[in-house]
Protein backbone atom coordinates (compact mmCIF):
# COMPACT_ATOMS: atom_id res chain seq x y z
CA UNK A 1 0.00 0.00 0.00
CA UNK A 2 1.38 3.18 -1.56
CA UNK A 3 1.79 6.16 1.26
CA UNK A 4 3.39 9.43 2.19
CA UNK A 5 5.65 11.37 4.12
CA UNK A 6 9.04 13.42 4.34
CA UNK A 7 12.47 12.46 5.14
CA UNK A 8 15.04 14.26 5.99
CA UNK A 9 18.51 13.25 5.48
CA UNK A 10 21.74 13.89 7.40
CA UNK A 11 23.71 15.65 4.61
CA UNK A 12 20.86 18.78 4.70
CA UNK A 13 18.93 17.21 1.58
CA UNK A 14 15.19 15.83 2.34
CA UNK A 15 12.64 13.67 0.42
CA UNK A 16 8.56 14.40 0.69
CA UNK A 17 6.73 12.69 -1.53
CA UNK A 18 5.05 8.46 -2.17
CA UNK A 19 6.24 6.21 -0.60
CA UNK A 20 6.25 2.09 -0.96
CA UNK A 21 7.46 -0.31 0.97
CA UNK A 22 10.14 1.98 2.30
CA UNK A 23 11.13 3.75 -0.90
CA UNK A 24 9.95 6.73 -2.88
CA UNK A 25 7.18 5.65 -5.28
CA UNK A 26 4.62 7.68 -6.63
CA UNK A 27 5.11 11.53 -6.77
CA UNK A 28 7.70 13.57 -4.51
CA UNK A 29 10.61 16.18 -4.04
CA UNK A 30 14.23 15.21 -3.24
CA UNK A 31 16.27 18.34 -2.73
CA UNK A 32 20.25 17.56 -2.59
CA UNK A 33 22.72 18.26 0.19
CA UNK A 34 22.18 21.24 2.53
CA UNK A 35 18.64 21.72 -0.06
CA UNK A 36 20.87 22.41 -3.15
CA UNK A 37 19.38 20.81 -6.23
CA UNK A 38 16.19 19.37 -6.70
CA UNK A 39 14.20 16.48 -8.62
CA UNK A 40 10.47 16.91 -8.93
CA UNK A 41 8.23 14.42 -10.64
CA UNK A 42 7.69 10.83 -10.63
CA UNK A 43 9.20 8.40 -8.68
CA UNK A 44 9.00 4.19 -9.24
CA UNK A 45 10.44 1.92 -5.99
CA UNK A 46 13.39 3.85 -5.08
CA UNK A 47 14.02 5.64 -9.03
CA UNK A 48 13.26 8.75 -10.77
CA UNK A 49 10.61 8.20 -13.20
CA UNK A 50 9.55 11.23 -15.64
CA UNK A 51 10.47 14.85 -14.04
CA UNK A 52 12.48 17.59 -13.34
CA UNK A 53 16.03 17.60 -11.99
CA UNK A 54 17.61 21.14 -11.36
CA UNK A 55 21.26 21.25 -9.85
CA UNK A 56 22.89 24.15 -7.96
CA UNK A 57 24.15 26.18 -11.14
CA UNK A 58 20.53 26.28 -12.08
CA UNK A 59 21.16 24.00 -15.53
CA UNK A 60 18.38 21.42 -15.44
CA UNK A 61 17.02 18.43 -17.21
CA UNK A 62 13.99 17.83 -18.06
CA UNK A 63 12.66 14.01 -19.43
CA UNK A 64 12.60 10.51 -18.68
CA UNK A 65 14.96 8.33 -16.43
CA UNK A 66 15.97 4.66 -15.88
CA UNK A 67 17.71 3.16 -12.61
CA UNK A 68 19.00 6.87 -11.35
CA UNK A 69 20.34 8.07 -14.84
CA UNK A 70 19.07 9.99 -17.86
CA UNK A 71 17.87 7.63 -20.47
CA UNK A 72 15.28 7.30 -23.01
CA UNK A 73 14.26 11.80 -24.23
CA UNK A 74 14.55 14.58 -22.66
CA UNK A 75 16.38 18.20 -22.54
CA UNK A 76 19.09 19.57 -21.04
CA UNK A 77 19.67 22.75 -20.58
CA UNK A 78 23.36 23.98 -19.58
CA UNK A 79 24.62 27.21 -19.94
CA UNK A 80 23.98 29.32 -22.83
CA UNK A 81 23.06 25.43 -24.46
CA UNK A 82 20.05 23.66 -24.68
CA UNK A 83 20.32 19.47 -25.51
CA UNK A 84 17.26 17.97 -27.21
CA UNK A 85 16.79 14.52 -27.98
CA UNK A 86 17.95 10.97 -26.86
CA UNK A 87 19.64 9.76 -23.98
CA UNK A 88 21.88 6.46 -22.81
CA UNK A 89 22.62 5.37 -19.54
CA UNK A 90 23.43 9.19 -18.66
CA UNK A 91 24.70 10.11 -21.85
CA UNK A 92 23.39 11.96 -25.05
CA UNK A 93 23.10 9.99 -27.96
CA UNK A 94 21.56 7.81 -30.26
CA UNK A 95 19.99 11.43 -31.78
CA UNK A 96 19.50 14.28 -30.60
CA UNK A 97 20.03 18.13 -31.38
CA UNK A 98 22.43 20.81 -29.36
CA UNK A 99 21.82 24.63 -29.44
CA UNK A 100 22.90 28.11 -29.00
CA UNK A 101 20.26 29.75 -27.05
CA UNK A 102 22.56 33.04 -27.77
CA UNK A 103 23.75 32.32 -31.38
CA UNK A 104 21.76 29.72 -32.63
CA UNK A 105 24.08 27.56 -33.43
CA UNK A 106 23.53 23.90 -33.07
CA UNK A 107 24.55 20.70 -33.98
CA UNK A 108 21.91 17.89 -35.31
CA UNK A 109 23.20 14.32 -35.60
CA UNK A 110 24.24 11.06 -33.98
CA UNK A 111 26.38 11.12 -30.50
CA UNK A 112 28.25 8.77 -28.61
CA UNK A 113 29.08 9.45 -24.74
CA UNK A 114 28.32 12.82 -24.67
CA UNK A 115 29.92 13.69 -28.09
CA UNK A 116 29.07 14.24 -31.40
CA UNK A 117 29.95 10.76 -33.15
CA UNK A 118 28.77 9.44 -36.37
CA UNK A 119 27.12 11.84 -38.88
CA UNK A 120 25.87 15.40 -38.42
CA UNK A 121 25.19 18.94 -39.33
CA UNK A 122 26.80 22.16 -37.41
CA UNK A 123 25.13 24.87 -38.16
CA UNK A 124 27.44 28.48 -37.19
CA UNK A 125 25.86 31.41 -35.83
CA UNK A 126 26.60 33.13 -39.55
CA UNK A 127 24.51 30.64 -41.30
CA UNK A 128 27.49 28.58 -42.65
CA UNK A 129 27.56 24.46 -42.22
CA UNK A 130 29.22 21.47 -41.92
CA UNK A 131 27.82 18.44 -43.23
CA UNK A 132 29.86 15.14 -42.54
CA UNK A 133 31.67 12.76 -40.22
CA UNK A 134 32.23 13.27 -36.53
CA UNK A 135 34.68 11.44 -34.15
CA UNK A 136 35.02 12.25 -30.38
CA UNK A 137 33.09 15.87 -30.56
CA UNK A 138 35.27 16.83 -33.65
CA UNK A 139 34.90 16.64 -37.45
CA UNK A 140 36.93 13.93 -38.49
CA UNK A 141 36.34 11.69 -41.81
CA UNK A 142 34.71 13.51 -44.84
CA UNK A 143 32.35 16.41 -44.60
CA UNK A 144 31.45 19.59 -47.39
CA UNK A 145 31.84 22.78 -44.73
CA UNK A 146 29.50 25.45 -46.89
CA UNK A 147 30.58 29.38 -45.89
CA UNK A 148 28.15 32.40 -46.26
CA UNK A 149 28.96 35.42 -48.20
CA UNK A 150 32.09 37.02 -47.06
CA UNK A 151 30.48 40.05 -45.53
CA UNK A 152 28.19 37.99 -43.75
CA UNK A 153 30.96 35.50 -42.58
CA UNK A 154 31.89 35.52 -38.78
CA UNK A 155 34.71 37.28 -37.96
CA UNK A 156 37.29 35.12 -35.86
CA UNK A 157 39.17 36.77 -33.13
CA UNK A 158 43.02 35.07 -32.14
CA UNK A 159 43.02 33.49 -29.62
CA UNK A 160 39.78 33.21 -28.59
CA UNK A 161 38.30 29.88 -28.89
CA UNK A 162 35.16 29.57 -30.70
CA UNK A 163 31.92 28.88 -28.78
CA UNK A 164 32.03 25.04 -30.09
CA UNK A 165 35.04 24.73 -27.87
CA UNK A 166 32.99 26.12 -25.04
CA UNK A 167 30.59 23.41 -25.41
CA UNK A 168 33.21 21.01 -25.91
CA UNK A 169 34.94 22.18 -22.87
CA UNK A 170 31.46 22.41 -20.29
CA UNK A 171 30.08 18.86 -21.87
CA UNK A 172 33.89 16.44 -21.39
CA UNK A 173 36.97 16.62 -19.63
CA UNK A 174 39.09 16.64 -22.40
CA UNK A 175 41.56 19.60 -23.23
CA UNK A 176 39.92 21.93 -26.04
CA UNK A 177 41.34 22.45 -29.26
CA UNK A 178 41.49 25.43 -31.40
CA UNK A 179 39.19 25.13 -34.24
CA UNK A 180 38.42 27.04 -37.10
CA UNK A 181 35.17 28.30 -37.15
CA UNK A 182 31.89 26.62 -35.19
CA UNK A 183 29.96 29.10 -33.62
CA UNK A 184 31.81 32.18 -32.97
CA UNK A 185 31.23 33.55 -29.55
CA UNK A 186 33.97 36.34 -30.39
CA UNK A 187 31.14 38.53 -32.47
CA UNK A 188 28.43 36.91 -30.46
CA UNK A 189 27.50 40.51 -27.71
CA UNK A 190 25.06 38.00 -25.92
CA UNK A 191 27.55 35.37 -25.32
CA UNK A 192 29.12 37.57 -23.06
CA UNK A 193 32.64 37.42 -24.66
CA UNK A 194 33.98 40.90 -25.16
CA UNK A 195 36.09 41.22 -28.41
CA UNK A 196 38.68 43.32 -27.31
CA UNK A 197 40.00 40.64 -25.78
CA UNK A 198 40.66 38.68 -28.72
CA UNK A 199 43.11 40.87 -30.67
CA UNK A 200 42.77 41.33 -34.17
CA UNK A 201 40.25 40.03 -36.30
CA UNK A 202 42.47 37.35 -38.34
CA UNK A 203 39.71 35.82 -41.14
CA UNK A 204 36.29 34.64 -41.49
CA UNK A 205 34.79 31.41 -40.75
CA UNK A 206 34.33 29.09 -43.58
CA UNK A 207 37.30 30.64 -45.49
CA UNK A 208 40.27 28.90 -45.39
CA UNK A 209 42.12 29.67 -49.16
CA UNK A 210 44.20 32.61 -49.04
CA UNK A 211 44.67 35.24 -52.40
CA UNK A 212 48.13 37.53 -52.16
CA UNK A 213 47.33 40.94 -53.91
CA UNK A 214 48.22 41.28 -57.41
CA UNK A 215 50.92 43.33 -56.51
CA UNK A 216 52.30 40.58 -54.42
CA UNK A 217 51.79 38.17 -57.08
CA UNK A 218 54.17 40.39 -59.74
CA UNK A 219 56.66 40.43 -57.58
CA UNK A 220 56.62 36.41 -56.95
CA UNK A 221 56.16 35.95 -60.46
CA UNK A 222 59.42 38.35 -61.16
CA UNK A 223 61.09 36.42 -58.06
CA UNK A 224 60.57 32.84 -59.92
CA UNK A 225 61.76 33.73 -63.11
CA UNK A 226 64.89 35.14 -61.67
CA UNK A 227 65.29 32.51 -59.87
CA UNK A 228 64.94 30.21 -62.27
CA UNK A 229 67.22 31.45 -65.03
CA UNK A 230 70.15 32.29 -62.61
CA UNK A 231 69.82 28.65 -61.27
CA UNK A 232 69.75 26.76 -64.25
CA UNK A 233 72.55 29.01 -65.42
CA UNK A 234 74.87 27.71 -62.55
CA UNK A 235 73.65 24.46 -62.60
CA UNK A 236 74.88 23.89 -65.80
CA UNK A 237 78.65 25.36 -64.76
CA UNK A 238 79.16 23.14 -62.21
CA UNK A 239 78.70 19.46 -61.73
CA UNK A 240 80.84 18.96 -58.53
CA UNK A 241 78.32 18.22 -55.07
CA UNK A 242 80.03 20.98 -53.16
CA UNK A 243 79.48 23.65 -55.88
CA UNK A 244 75.53 22.53 -56.05
CA UNK A 245 75.18 22.85 -52.53
CA UNK A 246 76.29 26.55 -52.85
CA UNK A 247 73.89 27.30 -55.80
CA UNK A 248 71.37 26.07 -53.77
CA UNK A 249 72.20 28.75 -51.00
CA UNK A 250 72.35 31.54 -53.44
CA UNK A 251 68.69 30.35 -54.72
CA UNK A 252 67.50 31.05 -50.91
CA UNK A 253 68.87 34.35 -51.26
CA UNK A 254 67.66 34.80 -54.45
CA UNK A 255 64.36 33.73 -53.35
CA UNK A 256 64.23 36.66 -50.73
CA UNK A 257 65.46 38.90 -52.47
CA UNK A 258 62.22 38.67 -55.03
CA UNK A 259 60.14 38.98 -52.12
CA UNK A 260 58.92 35.38 -52.12
CA UNK A 261 58.73 35.23 -48.11
CA UNK A 262 55.48 34.83 -47.45
CA UNK A 263 56.44 34.51 -43.03
CA UNK A 264 54.45 37.54 -42.31
CA UNK A 265 51.04 36.09 -44.20
CA UNK A 266 51.86 32.78 -42.87
CA UNK A 267 52.11 33.97 -39.38
CA UNK A 268 48.73 35.88 -39.56
CA UNK A 269 47.17 32.91 -40.42
CA UNK A 270 48.53 30.52 -37.68
CA UNK A 271 45.65 28.89 -35.69
CA UNK A 272 43.01 31.11 -37.68
CA UNK A 273 41.85 28.08 -39.85
CA UNK A 274 40.36 31.20 -42.00
CA UNK A 275 41.07 32.79 -45.24
CA UNK A 276 41.52 36.36 -45.40
CA UNK A 277 44.53 38.38 -43.67
CA UNK A 278 45.59 42.03 -43.77
CA UNK A 279 47.97 41.78 -46.23
CA UNK A 280 46.12 39.51 -48.72
CA UNK A 281 43.79 40.63 -51.76
CA UNK A 282 40.10 41.95 -50.75
CA UNK A 283 37.84 39.78 -50.55
CA UNK A 284 34.62 40.89 -52.20
CA UNK A 285 31.23 40.67 -49.40
CA UNK A 286 29.56 38.34 -51.93
CA UNK A 287 31.89 35.47 -52.35
CA UNK A 288 31.71 33.01 -50.23
CA UNK A 289 33.69 29.52 -49.96
CA UNK A 290 33.07 25.43 -50.29
CA UNK A 291 35.73 22.80 -49.17
CA UNK A 292 34.87 19.20 -49.83
CA UNK A 293 36.70 16.67 -48.57
CA UNK A 294 39.03 14.85 -45.55
CA UNK A 295 38.84 16.55 -41.80
CA UNK A 296 41.20 15.23 -38.92
CA UNK A 297 40.79 16.10 -35.21
CA UNK A 298 38.38 19.50 -36.90
CA UNK A 299 40.39 20.87 -39.85
CA UNK A 300 40.60 20.30 -43.07
CA UNK A 301 43.59 17.53 -43.75
CA UNK A 302 43.97 14.75 -45.72
CA UNK A 303 42.65 15.42 -49.63
CA UNK A 304 40.70 18.08 -50.53
CA UNK A 305 39.48 20.83 -52.63
CA UNK A 306 38.36 24.56 -51.53
CA UNK A 307 36.69 27.18 -54.43
CA UNK A 308 35.10 30.51 -53.94
CA UNK A 309 32.68 31.67 -56.26
CA UNK A 310 35.09 34.71 -57.48
CA UNK A 311 37.07 31.68 -58.97
CA UNK A 312 40.17 31.04 -56.58
CA UNK A 313 40.32 27.20 -55.99
CA UNK A 314 42.85 24.59 -54.81
CA UNK A 315 43.03 21.08 -55.27
CA UNK A 316 45.24 18.80 -53.15
CA UNK A 317 46.63 18.05 -49.94
CA UNK A 318 45.42 20.29 -46.65
CA UNK A 319 46.92 20.17 -43.36
CA UNK A 320 45.60 21.95 -40.20
CA UNK A 321 43.63 24.40 -42.71
CA UNK A 322 46.62 25.24 -44.71
CA UNK A 323 47.11 24.03 -48.17
CA UNK A 324 50.11 21.55 -47.34
CA UNK A 325 51.53 18.87 -49.80
CA UNK A 326 51.10 18.80 -53.60
CA UNK A 327 48.50 20.26 -55.38
CA UNK A 328 47.10 22.71 -57.76
CA UNK A 329 45.97 26.56 -56.96
CA UNK A 330 43.83 28.65 -59.86
CA UNK A 331 43.46 32.28 -59.18
CA UNK A 332 40.34 34.08 -60.31
CA UNK A 333 42.23 35.81 -63.66
CA UNK A 334 42.73 31.84 -64.85
CA UNK A 335 46.15 31.81 -64.25
CA UNK A 336 47.56 28.78 -61.98
CA UNK A 337 50.25 27.63 -59.71
CA UNK A 338 51.16 24.14 -58.96
CA UNK A 339 53.66 22.13 -57.02
CA UNK A 340 54.51 21.37 -53.39
CA UNK A 341 52.79 23.87 -50.25
CA UNK A 342 54.76 23.82 -47.30
CA UNK A 343 51.89 26.19 -44.62
CA UNK A 344 50.25 27.96 -47.79
CA UNK A 345 53.43 28.46 -49.27
CA UNK A 346 54.62 27.03 -52.43
CA UNK A 347 58.30 25.45 -52.06
CA UNK A 348 58.66 24.05 -55.22
CA UNK A 349 56.60 24.38 -58.83
CA UNK A 350 56.03 26.58 -61.08
CA UNK A 351 53.49 29.36 -62.55
CA UNK A 352 52.13 29.32 -65.68
CA UNK A 353 54.25 30.95 -68.71
CA UNK A 354 57.68 30.30 -66.16
CA UNK A 355 60.71 27.49 -66.75
CA UNK A 356 59.63 24.72 -64.50
CA UNK A 357 62.30 23.00 -62.29
CA UNK A 358 62.22 19.24 -62.39
CA UNK A 359 58.61 20.05 -64.38
CA UNK A 360 57.82 15.77 -64.81
CA UNK A 361 58.58 14.59 -61.04
CA UNK A 362 56.58 17.94 -59.91
CA UNK A 363 53.84 17.44 -62.51
CA UNK A 364 53.75 13.49 -61.75
CA UNK A 365 52.92 14.23 -57.84
CA UNK A 366 50.75 17.35 -58.65
CA UNK A 367 48.21 15.16 -61.50
CA UNK A 368 47.91 12.22 -58.71
CA UNK A 369 47.10 14.71 -55.15
CA UNK A 370 44.44 16.32 -57.94
CA UNK A 371 43.13 12.63 -58.40
CA UNK A 372 43.41 11.98 -55.18
CA UNK A 373 41.46 15.50 -53.88
CA UNK A 374 38.65 15.25 -56.41
CA UNK A 375 37.75 11.46 -55.03
CA UNK A 376 37.58 12.93 -51.55
CA UNK A 377 35.07 15.36 -52.47
CA UNK A 378 33.17 12.85 -53.91
CA UNK A 379 33.06 10.84 -50.85
CA UNK A 380 32.17 14.26 -48.99
CA UNK A 381 29.44 14.88 -50.70
CA UNK A 382 28.35 11.15 -50.37
CA UNK A 383 29.01 11.64 -46.38
CA UNK A 384 27.48 15.05 -46.46
CA UNK A 385 23.73 13.26 -47.40
CA UNK A 386 23.80 10.56 -44.94
CA UNK A 387 24.35 13.64 -42.36
CA UNK A 388 21.52 15.32 -44.19
CA UNK A 389 19.42 12.02 -43.56
CA UNK A 390 20.58 11.90 -39.89
CA UNK A 391 20.29 15.64 -38.97
CA UNK A 392 16.01 14.97 -39.94
CA UNK A 393 16.02 11.47 -37.43
CA UNK A 394 17.67 14.03 -34.77
CA UNK A 395 14.89 16.58 -34.95
CA UNK A 396 12.22 14.44 -34.96
CA UNK A 397 13.93 12.74 -31.78
CA UNK A 398 14.08 16.44 -30.55
CA UNK A 399 10.95 17.08 -31.38
CA UNK A 400 9.82 14.10 -28.92
CA UNK A 401 12.27 15.47 -26.22
CA UNK A 402 10.35 18.60 -26.06
CA UNK A 403 6.77 16.98 -26.00
CA UNK A 404 8.41 15.09 -22.91
CA UNK A 405 9.65 17.96 -21.51
CA UNK A 406 6.05 19.05 -21.24
CA UNK A 407 5.09 16.42 -19.16
CA UNK A 408 7.85 16.42 -17.03
CA UNK A 409 6.94 20.07 -16.68
CA UNK A 410 3.71 18.70 -15.37
CA UNK A 411 5.05 15.76 -13.29
CA UNK A 412 6.68 18.39 -11.46
CA UNK A 413 4.47 20.93 -10.64
CA UNK A 414 1.80 17.97 -9.09
CA UNK A 415 4.70 16.54 -7.11
CA UNK A 416 5.32 19.83 -5.74
CA UNK A 417 1.71 20.36 -4.71
CA UNK A 418 1.91 16.84 -3.21
CA UNK A 419 5.09 17.66 -0.95
CA UNK A 420 3.49 20.79 0.38
CA UNK A 421 0.19 18.97 1.26
CA UNK A 422 2.18 16.15 3.09
CA UNK A 423 4.53 18.78 4.52
CA UNK A 424 3.61 22.62 4.49
CA UNK A 425 7.12 23.62 6.06
CA UNK A 426 8.83 21.77 3.07
CA UNK A 427 11.01 23.87 0.89
CA UNK A 428 10.66 24.02 -2.63
CA UNK A 429 13.89 24.48 -4.26
CA UNK A 430 13.48 27.79 -6.13
CA UNK A 431 10.75 29.22 -4.09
Amino acid sequence: MSTGGRFDFDDGGSYCGGWEQGKAHGRGVCTGPQGQGEYAGAWSHGFEVLGVYTWPSGNSYQGTWAQGKRHGVGVESKGRWDYRGEWTQGFKGRYGQLESTASGARYEGTWSNGLQDGYGTETYSDGGTYQGQWLGGMRHGYGVRQSVPYGMAAVILFPLRTSINSLRSEHSHGPPAVLEDATNTTTTPTDGVVAVLAGSPVGRGGFALTAPSEAERQRKRKGRFRQSILSGLKLRRSESKSSLASQLSKQSSFCSEAGMSTVSSAASDIHSNASENEQGAPVDATVTETYTGEWRSDQRAGWGISRRSDGLHYEGEWAANKRHGYGCTTFPDGTKEEGKYKQNVLVSGKRKNLIPLRASKIREKVDRAVEAAEKASDIAKQKAEIAMSRMSHARGKAEAAEAVAQKSLEECRLARIAAKELSPSFHIYGN
